[in-house]
Order: C-alpha cells, then structure tokens, then sequence
C-alpha cells in the first residue's frame, strides 16, 4: 500500500481548523515538541463529529465486545474474570478525563485505580468527576507513561483505551514498559485502534467507504459548520499527521502481533471500525436523531461494515483482555 504525505483532505480539515480554532492557534502549534503537540490536541478538544457521538456506534461496539448492546465492556471483564477477586489494583494509561476508571471504580473488587495522561485539563476534569461520585481509591497523574516512575510489578490490571496506537515502538513498549509493571499473572485490558499505520487507509477502503457516501442522502454530508458538504474521504496526509499529534497511529499495526507475542490469549474480539470510522467524520452529528430513517441508514452501515469485514478477514479496531506469562 502507498503512503500519502499531502492529501485534498488536509486542507479541507485545516480549512475547518482553522474556522473554529483560529488561524494563530493552528499556526503555534507547530513550534511546540512532539509531546507537547499531542498533549496540546487534547487539551483543547472541543465539540466533535466523530462516530463516537452516536450513540448506536456505542452500542454496536458493546455487542462486539460483550455480545449485548447494554453491556460495556468493563461490566463484563469484571463480572466474567474478577468478580471473586479482591484488593486488585488498576493503573489506566491515557487516561483522558477518566471515565472509564470510574466505571471499574464502582466495583469494590479494586483497592486502587490510578489513571496517567499528558494532558492536564483532561485530568482536572478527571479529578473532579471522580471527587463528585466520591471515588476516593482513584488517584490520578499528569505525565509521560514512557518517563513516570511507577514501581514495577505493582498493578493487577493495566487498561488502554484507544491509548496504545499512540505509543511507538509497540513490541519493546510492551516488553519493557507494560510488562514489568504488572504483578505475576496480572492481567492487560486493551480496547484500541489496530489498523494501517498514520491511519494510512487500504485503497479497497477508501474505494467501499466512498460508494457508501454517494448512497447516503446530501442531508446526512454536511459538515458540522452546516454549510459544506462531505463528498469524498481521503487519506489524511503524513506530513499533517505528524504535525498535528506526532503520536497518533505511530505503529498501530505492530500492536495486535505483539500482543499476541508477549502475552497470553484469555479473549479477543474483533471490533472494525473499518468503515464507520471513516465515513462519519465530520458528518456524525447528523446520525442523532432519532426517527426511522436515521435508524435504517446507521443499520445499513453497519450492514456494510460487517460485509466488508467478512470480505477481508480484517478489523482495524480490537478488544481483548491478556495475562502476563509465568516464567
């Protein structure tokens, strides 16, 4: 597969930046560190388009972790592998704004949970979430994983959530980072993008999820400014990749070869993403209502997704939970 350094897609996405940033904001970004770049993408986040703000992506991706769209998935880790456990501690890499350390947090199975993030207003807001629940075994931490000095074998359950894609050299992270930190038998929770590197998009993919967007109704395409139209994805350029967040997708495919290298298989699901991933940026907010047609085309989509998956025998997102080997 080619790689794509400069695409029609990143001056449509700076374009967009730049309208609701600002054009000094987009500019002064580039003078920052890479660490920083990728800390500074998140602290200033604001309202997305993203599949993720649909609620029935949320749900879907429920099924294919759980087998039940109610059911998430830190539900069912608990309740299946630890419930007759007790004492057990956590340690959650990226964090964010924490909700996922309060969904396990509410399970007396865990003494303590502790959550690391290199952005600071993510974890503020963490911080303060978990005081109003009155989570008080939640700590959290603002800093490089890569560089933070936790005492090894000292967590039962280590979690990434759509945070491992952002670390490199995947196979030595996990060897010499995450492996040492985790008691013996302790467990690894990983729910993450796994695809194409730079999210560097397979032709067929490109080519399927275009057909699906000539079919979806011009009223489902415009953009969240309400003006333009979504006509086409593309491949988001590696020179903007690198610019905006150094971090993102750096060696996602090297994370499922070596999951599978450095621990053991307890599950694994195979979650896609494939197509609804690329085909809802930017026009996501148009799939929240709630009348018949919305609801046949999110099925349609689906339909399409899973289709396509079958076709390939690939998935670019997975959910699985691993054990340390007994040496």
């Amino acid at each position: 597969m080619g790689k794509t350094y400069i695409s029609v897609g990143d001056f449509i996405d700076l374009y967009y930046k730049i309208q609701q940033k600002g054009y000094s904001k987009i500019v002064s970004k580039f003078s920052l560190s890479g660490n920083e770049r990728t800390a500074t993408k998140w602290n200033t986040t604001k309202e997305s388009s993203d599949f993720w703000v649909i609620p029935e992506v949320r749900s879907r991706w429920n099924e294919k972790c759980t087998g039940d769209t109610q059911l998430e998935y830190e539900d069912y880790v608990v309740q299946k592998y630890f419930s007759n456990q007790n004492g057990l501690k956590l340690l959650s890499v990226g964090c964010g704004s924490g909700a996922r350390e309060r969904k396990f947090a509410k399970y007396p199975v865990f003494s303590s949970i502790e959550g690391i993030d290199l952005a600071g207003s993510l974890i503020e807001k963490a911080r303060k979430e978990a005081g109003k629940q009155q989570f008080n075994n939640i700590k959290y931490h603002v800093g490089n994983f890569l560089i933070y000095d936790f005492e090894p074998g000292s967590f039962d359950v280590i979690l990434f959530n759509s945070s491992l894609h952002h670390f490199d050299r995947i196979d030595c992270f996990l060897e010499t980072k995450v492996l040492p930190l985790l008691k013996e038998k302790g467990h690894l929770i990983v729910f993450e993008y796994a695809g194409p590197n730079r999210l560097q998009w397979s032709k067929s993919q490109l080519i399927r999820v275009n057909e699906i967007l000539k079919e979806i109704p011009e009223k489902y395409r415009v953009r969240i400014d309400g003006k333009s139209v979504k006509k086409r994805a593309y491949r988001p350029g590696l020179i903007r990749m690198k610019l905006v967040d150094p971090s993102e997708a750096v060696d996602s495919e090297s994370i499922v070869p070596s999951l599978h290298k450095h621990f053991n298989i307890v599950e694994e699901r195979e979650i896609g993403w494939d197509i609804t991933h690329v085909l809802f940026k930017d026009i996501a907010h148009n799939f929240l209502n709630d009348d018949p047609e919305t609801k046949k085309l999110i099925r349609y989509i689906f339909e399409q997704e899973d289709n396509y998956l079958q076709e390939t025998g690939h998935s670019d997102t997975i959910f699985g939970l691993y054990q340390k080997p007994i040496n």
